[in-house]
């Protein structure tokens, strides 16, 4: 079952691959009664301060409103196949050094972009020119691809995009190079992020392996465990928090917004059982001031 939160602290933005401005995602967070968001977008900081400039103008204009608590934020992808992903918050978007990893990181998408379109080609799928034209760009990811393909025709779902041809072991999967995650962990935490897991269900569904993963994390510098994430089943999620909690770690809860219309992800939209959200996320932001 999951419930309505006034707190989301994972979304994305069309900076990579979500469906929405930081502009249209603050927009929708007002009329949700969203009161805390954080935006964070793939392997890149470059939506953060455009969120910031979008709260600010709002709040210069609407004095009245109650402000928005923004978390300027990324998810770094690491880990075998870049499937354990790792939230930043309060990271310092003009950190060099983890501005020119992200930079690597986006050329390899660009470079891996390349390679899926042409196996894409060989199996007779084309897409338009100005389409392909679109997704060599920074930050496009397989989310991008598959949204392409079923604009195209070539399927019917995103899902179905994954399982016929993007998925790993399909016809047009591209394996990408990615950091360790606790190499991850270190880069953030340099950068002077506050370090979360994200999604640990999807990463070891097993609660003695995510502790045993968790502990070795943390020596690195992990903070918290996104316990409450759409992926989360109903046993996954309390779990997840007593282990967190158990450790002494932060506890956060994000819907992983991307806009999709095709999905039933809303934002706030999140599992129930979150006991304390809002002292959950004070004790986040106070670990934030502390860096």
């Amino acid at each position: 079952m999951s419930i309505q939160y006034p707190i989301d602290l994972h979304i994305h933005s069309t900076v990579s691959d979500g469906l929405e401005t930081p502009a249209e995602l603050y927009a929708r967070a007002r009329r949700e009664g969203i009161t805390a968001l954080a935006l964070c977008d793939h392997d890149t900081v470059a939506g953060v301060k455009v969120m910031q400039d979008v709260i600010r103008t709002d709040q210069q204009q609407n004095p009245d409103s109650p402000p928005l608590r923004y978390l300027p934020s990324i998810e770094l992808s690491t880990g075998d196949g870049g499937h354990a992903h790792l939230l930043g918050y309060g990271v310092d978007v003009d950190d060099p050094r983890l501005l020119e990893t992200l930079d690597t990181m986006q050329q390899d998408r660009v470079d891996r972009c390349k390679r899926i379109l042409c196996l894409l080609r060989k199996q007779g799928i084309r897409l338009c020119c100005h389409v392909e034209e679109e997704l060599l760009r920074p930050g496009t990811g397989r989310a991008h691809i598959a949204r392409a393909l079923m604009e195209a025709g070539v399927v019917n779902t995103m899902q179905q995009a994954f399982d016929r041809y993007l998925a790993r072991g399909k016809s047009a999967y591209i394996a990408r190079r990615y950091m360790p995650i606790a190499e991850g962990v270190r880069l953030l935490t340099a950068a002077g992020a506050t370090v979360v897991l994200a999604h640990p269900s999807r990463l070891n569904p097993d609660p003695q392996g995510l502790r045993a993963l968790t502990e070795e994390l943390m020596q690195a510098g992990l903070a918290g465990l996104e316990a409450f994430h759409p992926s989360a089943n109903r046993q996954q999620g309390p779990w997840i928090d007593g282990i967190a909690r158990s450790l002494g770690l932060l506890v956060t809860g994000g819907s992983d917004y991307h806009g999709d219309l095709n999905c039933c992800t809303r934002m706030g939209r999140m599992p129930s059982g979150w006991q304390d959200p809002e002292g959950d996320l004070q004790k986040l932001l106070a670990r934030m001031a502390a860096r």
